[in-house]
């Protein structure tokens, strides 16, 4: 059983019904629902159809946010809501909606639901109950010794841990994490294309998240499938330059990533096909989380 502190209210239950039919109801019924939750009282509202129910969310939160009288703030707002439904509609709400506040040896629950006339009918009645009185603020001597307390014990880890975690390394990382990417900082190696296509210029986009290249296709490079065979032809065994040369027929290129020890970071494969009808294009390349990428080196 959950504990019952002073001072704590919770509301649950659901109200349901049919939407109104005016334009505007939804949107209404939202503004309500915005209105309730500026009160400290929070609703899930969900239509489907002409359908609606509004649940009420159970989680405790203290009387004092709704002032004296938290059953009153409730109804007054649950009335509110009443009319933004036709006379003749309200009788057609169902509502189990409920709330219960909990004082100094004393439960108060309260029903909040609609009569057949369309109004809404608030019942209470109140129990003896063995509660938990609310946790009292921390003074400010108490607080000042948890902060010291904190700092000490902080300090004793961190003293123990220095023996197994490389602190300088790991707090360079996050530096580094916490940096912006400059792409000018960033190496791209297009030797394996370097007869072919150049990269003309670096930028980074999408909040930091990728690296535009922009490629630009030399004289040389395969416009036809019976380019690529020919020049293929001529390099006869050179591996090398006939890899470069299927991986341009195919129309994709390998990306790798290295940071700045050198150690390799990944790769993906990217699509420069568009560069047989274009002379140049620009090649997005996911650089998020790699805010240590020193190389990207493009290869086939």
């Amino acid at each position: 059983m959950s504990e019952k502190v002073e001072g704590t209210v919770i509301l649950d239950g659901l109200l349901e019904g049919r939407v109104p039919d005016a334009s505007d109801a939804a949107a209404a019924l939202r503004q309500w629902v915005s209105f309730a939750e500026s009160l400290g009282l929070r609703f899930s509202l969900e239509l489907e159809g002409s359908a609606l129910s509004l649940l009420a969310d159970d989680r405790p939160f203290t009387a004092d946010a709704l002032g004296g009288a938290p059953s009153a703030v409730i109804a007054d707002a649950l009335r509110q809501l009443l009319k933004l439904f036709p006379a003749p509609d309200r009788a057609h709400l169902f509502s189990t909606l409920r709330s219960i506040e909990y004082r100094k040896g004393l439960e108060v629950r309260t029903l909040y639901a609609i009569a057949p006339s369309g109004e809404l009918d608030v019942r209470q009645e109140a129990a003896e109950a063995r509660t938990t009185p609310a946790p009292q603020p921390l003074t400010r001597r108490e607080k000042l010794r948890q902060i010291a307390m904190g700092i000490l014990v902080a300090a004793a880890i961190l003293g123990i841990s220095a023996i197994f975690v490389d602190y300088r390394a790991l707090f360079s990382s996050i530096a580094d994490a916490a940096r912006p990417l400059d792409p000018e900082k960033i190496e791209v190696d297009t030797q394996a294309f370097k007869d072919y296509f150049t990269v003309e210029g670096k930028r980074v986009a999408r909040g930091g998240r990728a690296l535009i290249l922009t490629l630009k296709r030399t004289p040389a490079f395969p416009l036809k499938d019976a380019d690529c065979q020919a020049l293929a032809d001529k390099a006869g065994n050179a591996l090398p330059a006939r890899l470069s040369l299927d991986a341009i027929a195919r129309g994709y290129v390998r990306c790798e990533y290295f940071n700045k020890s050198g150690e390799f970071m990944g790769f993906t494969l990217e699509r420069i096909r568009g560069l047989r009808d274009q002379e140049s294009i620009e090649l997005p390349l996911p650089v998020a989380g790699r805010r240590d990428l020193q190389r990207i080196v493009i290869t086939y």
